[in-house]
């Protein structure tokens, strides 16, 4: 009788222990888990300097700004454009005496907030250097980059395509906005760095990825992206790149 008392609290003992570990395994599987040695060994603003800096554009020349302007009229454009199609990301239509158009930028080879004003390069393959505008728009609590494409033409530069860091970063839709910053165009892609939220505040998304933007079918669309660190492994585990970013080249689950 004693033995049979004894056995059974130590067959229910083993199969807590079991139980445990199989959730413990379970809750880590969708995670990374950082050594602590790495965690030590990581100098997040030396990396995230060394990574804004691959993204800096070339110098555009006055010659180039002067010709885009005169065959764009791009700040009557973009105006016209905003009144007829209030952004859906800020409510569109139904907010739209809500949503602030931050000034467009006017002059050449400056950077706000991670944005480059203007980008120069060729999106399209024609060999023509295709301009993009990048310019904050917000709906009293989200600051979201939107993205004007005028593509050249030869004799005129016409706006073909409107999007917003939040749908072309590559990040998996998580409550707010995610970035696209740090752009420029190089070898017939738009460049630049995504920061993607993961549990993290509205304001600080903590995932940093190189991306690539590809101007297809008329528009911006997500193309690949490269994992580049994680700044909020004191707070949780890194998640594995597939819960943060859509499958490479596919279109967005959203």
């Amino acid at each position: 009788m004693m033995k049979t008392r004894i056995l059974i609290p130590l067959c229910l003992l083993t199969i807590s222990i079991v139980f445990i570990k199989c959730n413990i395994k379970s809750s880590k599987k969708d995670s990374i888990e950082p050594s602590k040695e790495i965690q030590e060994a990581v100098d997040y603003e030396a990396t995230y300097n060394s990574l804004i800096s691959e993204y800096k554009p070339k110098t555009t020349l006055e010659k180039e700004f002067k010709n885009f302007k005169n065959k764009s009229n791009y700040i009557d454009v973009i105006e016209v454009y905003d009144l007829i199609n209030p952004p859906e990301l800020l409510g569109g239509k139904d907010n739209a005496d809500n949503i602030s158009y931050y000034s467009l930028p006017t002059e050449i080879n400056t950077e706000e907030y991670g944005n480059n004003g203007f980008v120069y390069g060729d999106l399209n393959g024609d060999n023509k250097r295709d301009c993009i505008i990048s310019v904050f728009r917000s709906d009293g609590y989200n600051e979201v980059t939107f993205f004007y494409v005028f593509i050249n033409y030869g004799d005129t530069f016409k706006l073909e395509n409107v999007t917003n860091e939040d749908a072309i970063c590559g990040c998996i839709k998580e409550g707010w906005p995610h970035r696209f910053r740090y752009q420029k165009i190089e070898d017939g892609y738009l460049k630049g760095v995504s920061e993607c939220h993961y549990k993290d505040a509205h304001c600080c998304p903590s995932l940093y990825f190189r991306t690539k933007v590809k101007f297809t079918q008329g528009k911006l669309q997500f193309h690949s992206a490269e994992f580049v660190m994680d700044d909020a492994i004191q707070y949780r585990s890194t998640p594995k790149v597939d819960l943060v970013i859509f499958e490479n080249k596919k279109t967005p689950p959203y």
